[in-house]
């Protein structure tokens, strides 16, 4: 009998195919985490950029809608003033958006 040094091609064929199903895997894995990390990324950026915006509402509150300037052109915000539920008081509500992402901030202010 023969003694043969090597792989037979079954062999071969179940280690790609195991190879492969681990590959396709580990792809779609990376995929899953790169999209909560954008959106993640909108999530913060949109946070801080409501806080910049309420510092601004802060001295003249106001309902107000827009865009902010580039490079954050992406992120348009809402806001709006209601009545709070102290005399006195007022709530400004904040919202940032982009695309499908939303960010709200409630912050009360003397009227």
């Amino acid at each position: 009998m023969r003694k043969s040094k090597g792989f037979t091609l079954l062999e071969v064929i179940v280690a790609l195919a195991i190879v492969g199903g681990l590959l396709v895997a580990l792809i779609d894995s990376v995929n899953y985490h790169l999209s909560v990390v954008d959106r993640h990324e909108s999530l913060s950026t949109g946070l801080m950029l409501a806080k910049q915006k309420i510092k601004d509402f802060k001295t003249a509150p106001q309902r107000a809608r827009g865009n902010f300037d580039p490079p954050f052109e992406d992120y348009s915000y809402e806001a709006d003033i209601t009545d709070g539920p102290v005399p006195g008081l007022a709530v400004l509500v904040l919202t940032v958006n982009k695309g499908r992402d939303a960010t709200t901030l409630k912050v009360f202010l003397r009227k």
